[in-house]
């Protein structure tokens, strides 16, 4: 698989290298036509002459050589196993040298799609190897990348092997998007890469992987074509692709496409069932299928997956009804009534519609009610914003009083501290006085004592 970039080092001039590879082809070919080598060999002598000279070799001369070589080198895939290789990197490292590679690299790319006739069990795998080395000595931003992943994807898929998927599937989920940002591909170009690898992936049974590129595809088409041919078989593929998809319950980015809206016209029946699985209930969906039975939607593409469909009706319909409740809670009559099941049956749907993700909650048996935490709108228009703004009102006016509640309880408790402080103020100012008051009961016969003697002095002063 793809990895950081590195280079083929491979000794000897491009004249004795070509010679070299050429006359390996003859050998392959086995007298099989003219000889490569009697072609190629009277355009090398001019440019062995400018390599002895020391001079800058002819790129246009180089070219002409090329041709010839890359022409002949389908015959590389019947090379022994041990020699294909080092065969075809010899080929790459005298492409690499030419006026522009991307010219010859396209052959090379269609040739390793090709099955490698001297391998049979193991050429996929070599296939993807030398796909994978010509990747990784291209530049990040060398746009020649594209053409070359387009062949990666083209060999895993015919070959069906597992390891290299998972290998692909890793890079593409790390990388791709950087890889299309570099690459500044055109929309043909881009959607015919997401196509690429939605094949491999439904090639590999990976239908999620396969189901999301085709989706990017569609993204791809200019609103100006959204009405063409190949337009509609990508949006017919893309719609039935989400509608029997077990794991798919958002059908915004179809309604959104301009392809699929161009449905209405073309494919009138398809699109309104698209219609009945983004917003409408288990009730619409028998009524229509009723009326309009699946075998005859778009040449009967959804036929056999009618069981899928009404599963997927009743989760989506569970959903909406959990979305719509204002008490949050369901009980398990009106869940039955709804899907149309045994009230036996309910906690297993109500546990499958929890595990698809479009509701979360607690399953009440002691008073026979689902209650809801959690539930998907479907669509979200006028009627949700609605319920909204009612949910946002009855929030609001608990937080009232629950604030009212705390305002009170603030209130209390700083009155109750206001008069704890003032009794404990005036408890102090009580105890100060009555410690003033006995000091002073103490002091007073000290100070008659002190008085005393000064009368007595008085009195004597005046006798003499």
């Amino acid at each position: 698989m793809p990895a950081p970039t590195n280079t083929l080092l491979i000794e000897g001039s491009f004249t004795e290298l070509c010679e070299e590879l050429a006359q390996y082809i003859d050998v392959l070919r086995k007298d099989e036509g003219s000889s490569i080598h009697a072609e190629v060999l009277p355009l090398l002598e001019p440019l062995r002459q400018q390599e002895q000279n020391g001079e800058e070799p002819s790129l246009q001369q180089r070219d002409e050589v090329l041709k010839k070589v890359v022409a002949a080198g389908a015959v590389l895939n019947s090379a022994p196993e041990k020699e294909i290789t080092a065969a075809y990197n010899l080929l790459v490292h005298l492409i690499q040298q030419s006026s522009d590679p991307d010219i010859f690299l396209s052959r090379i790319c269609t040739y390793l799609s090709k099955p490698v006739t001297s391998s049979p069990q193991f050429g996929p795998m070599l296939a993807i190897s030398i796909l994978t080395t010509v990747f990784n000595t291209l530049s990040p931003s060398d746009s020649s990348r594209y053409h070359v992943f387009l062949a990666i994807i083209a060999v895993i898929r015919q070959s069906g092997a597992t390891s290299a998927y998972e290998a692909l599937k890793t890079q593409l989920v790390v990388q791709l998007k950087n890889w299309l940002a570099t690459w500044e591909l055109d929309e043909d170009d881009e959607q015919k890469l997401h196509l690429a690898i939605a094949d491999a992936a439904e090639a590999a049974g990976d239908s999620q992987m396969a189901h999301t590129h085709v989706v990017e595809a569609l993204q791809t088409i200019d609103a100006s074509e959204a009405s063409s041919k190949e337009s509609r078989e990508l949006a017919v593929r893309a719609l039935t692709s989400a509608l029997s998809h077990p794991a798919t319950f958002d059908f915004t980015p179809l309604t959104a496409s301009d392809a699929i809206q161009a449905l209405r016209t073309s494919d009138t029946s398809l699109f309104e069932l698209l219609e009945i699985f983004a917003a409408d209930t288990l009730d619409t969906y028998d009524d229509f299928v009723s009326s309009t039975p699946l075998s005859s939607i778009s040449g009967g593409v959804l036929a056999e997956a009618g069981d899928a469909l009404q599963t997927k009706m009743r989760l989506l319909t569970l959903a909406s009804l959990a979305s719509s409740t204002p008490s949050r809670s369901l009980p398990y009559a009106t869940i039955a009534s709804a899907l149309r099941i045994a009230d036996t049956d309910v906690e297993k749907w109500v546990i499958d519609t929890i595990r698809a993700g479009l509701v979360e909650g607690k399953l009440s048996q002691l008073r026979s009610e689902f209650l809801v935490h959690r539930a998907t709108y479907r669509v979200f228009g006028e009627k949700q914003w609605a319920e909204v703004q009612g949910r946002l009102f009855v929030w609001r006016r608990s937080l009232e009083g629950v604030l009212d509640v705390i305002r009170s309880e603030r209130e209390r408790y700083t009155r109750e501290l206001q008069q704890q402080q003032i009794a404990a103020q005036a408890a102090e100012e009580g105890a100060a006085k009555g410690d003033k008051k006995a000091n002073g009961d103490r002091r007073r016969p000290h100070q008659q004592q002190q008085q005393q003697p000064r009368e007595v002095d008085l009195v004597a002063g005046g006798g003499d």
